[in-house]
């Protein structure tokens, strides 16, 4: 039996399967969505959020969170350490099962080589400069680089240039929700202080006033992730302090 990929190899398969399970509600799919993009560890796949965090993010209730995460345990998708009371959350880890089958297909797919139906050897791309009257090079648009462009002009119109150009970043709401409060609570066991305190608040299109941050909630503790989290956090807040430190020198 082949030994399974890190989680974060198999991601896309593992999802992949639970999006063409006809039997899995919206909410639970939303659910394992966001809990593998958002906060599962690299290696393991585990995240800890409470329920109250996924349903802020995805804009459910609690308990249609618990009732998703049931859904999600009984389909054979996700594991369940409950937590014993408020100040330890329910823990969430994708089943072995699950693992060995996204990893399995990871592999298969790896596999495939396309061929050319009446030549030898593999078929690729053929890249080419075209060439035109004005300067520079056509090339074929980047959807990814354009989603960021977007998201960026519609949550960060109040951000400084200069943090615009850094690392790409998502809007989290203010207001001493769940998320500024988790957030919080992640920053000063790594002695920073309060969103509120050290960094300035943005608003989006909507008009709702947050923080732009690297995500929505912090990732596993002592994770890899989340320690570049932090890592961007630390720059946000030394690029506010030097900017706040111009403003008062001119």
């Amino acid at each position: 039996m082949s030994e399974p990929l890190p989680f974060c190899k198999i991601k896309l398969q593992y999802l992949l399967e639970m999006v063409s399970d006809h039997q899995l509600n919206d909410n639970a799919l939303r659910v394992a969505l966001y809990l593998s993009l958002a906060h599962a560890d690299h290696k393991t796949g585990e995240s800890h959020p409470s329920f109250e965090t996924i349903g802020a993010a995805i804009g459910k209730h609690a308990k249609s969170v618990k009732r998703a995460v049931n859904g999600l345990e009984e389909a054979g998708y996700m594991t369940v350490v409950r937590g014993t009371n408020k100040g330890n959350s329910s823990r969430y880890r994708p089943t072995e099962a699950a693992i060995m089958r996204a990893t399995s297909r990871r592999k298969e797919g790896d596999k495939i080589v396309l061929l050319n139906r009446t030549k030898g050897g593999q078929n690729r791309l053929r890249s080419r400069t075209v060439s035109s009257s004005e300067g520079g090079q056509d090339r074929p648009p980047n959807r990814e680089q354009e989603l960021k462009r977007e998201l960026g002009s519609t949550c960060a119109q109040d951000l400084p240039k200069a943090r615009q150009n850094g690392p790409y970043l998502v809007f989290v709401p203010g207001g001493g929700g769940r998320l500024e409060r988790d957030w919080d609570d992640c920053l000063r066991r790594h002695g920073i202080r309060a969103l509120s305190r050290c960094l300035p608040e943005v608003r989006c299109e909507e008009g709702r006033r947050g923080y732009m941050l690297p995500a929505l909630g912090p990732a596993p503790k002592d994770s890899e992730l989340l320690r570049e989290q932090i890592e961007i956090v630390e720059s946000l807040v030394d690029i506010h302090a030097a900017e706040r430190r111009q403003s008062d020198v001119a």
